[in-house]
This record gives structure tokens, sequence and C-alpha cells, in this order.
């Protein structure tokens, strides 16, 4: 079974990580981070939000690779850049996944305001179940 785990270092995403544990002994984890981009920007690092970085990035997948670890879950890391819910269902169709997981609330309150729900969106438009934890 293949896993894809949205994972932005919220309370939320972390205790989503902990559902590999429960997929199984054969569950193959890929955890993706995403960098937001400037509204109309290229998909490119250079055009992500300036509150963004590789870094960061880096750091999270390395944060939720500790975390699927502790359950002897060695994940696939991807980082992205572009839209959080459109990358998200991108690299769960290029992995042929069979469920993402996803917290019910990232970080920021305010863009989920003005974009709208990265969970509501991966829900409506994703191509394979998902699983929003609380």
């Amino acid at each position: 079974m293949v896993v894809v785990f949205a994972y932005d270092g919220s309370p939320f995403a972390k205790r989503a990580l902990r559902y590999a544990k429960r997929l199984g002994p054969d569950v193959q984890a890929v955890v993706i981070s995403v960098s937001p981009r400037l509204i109309e920007a290229p998909r490119t690092e250079q055009s992500m939000d300036p509150d963004q970085n590789t870094e960061h990035s880096r750091r999270q997948l390395d944060e939720a690779s500790r975390i699927l670890a502790e359950d002897d879950v060695q994940p696939t890391t991807v980082t992205a850049f572009g839209n959080p819910a459109a990358e998200i269902i991108a690299v769960a169709e290029e992995h042929a996944a069979d469920l993402i997981v996803l917290g019910q609330r990232g970080r920021n309150a305010i863009p989920r305001f003005i974009d709208g729900s990265v969970m509501d969106r991966v829900v409506r438009h994703a191509t394979c179940d998902v699983l929003v934890v609380r």
C-alpha cells in the first residue's frame, strides 16, 4: 500500500504520521512538504513564498522521517513548490498512491481563510482515498 503523508510540522500533521503504524507493515510512505509559491509564479524554488525556504522544508521532512522511523517506516521524501493541494494530489498520482493522509489543520490560519483549506481541496479533488486526522 502506497500512502502519501502531507507534512507541515503542525500537531495535526505529526498525529497523521502515526497512522503509518496502523496501516500495516507493508506501507510504503511518501512524505511531501510543500512550499507555497507566489501567485501566478512558475513552480520553482525562486518563486516560492519568502517566508518559506528549502532548508525549512528539509527540516520538516527530516522530522517526519524520524517520526516514521520510530514505527520502522522508511519514507520517500518529496519537496514541492506551488499550490499545496495541487502538489499533494500530483505526488499521490505520480506514486499511484492508495491513500493520502493529512492533518485537519495546518500551521497557518490566515492563508486558509484567504485561499481555502488545503484539506478541503485535497478531499474534493484527489483520485484516491483521503484520511483526515484530527
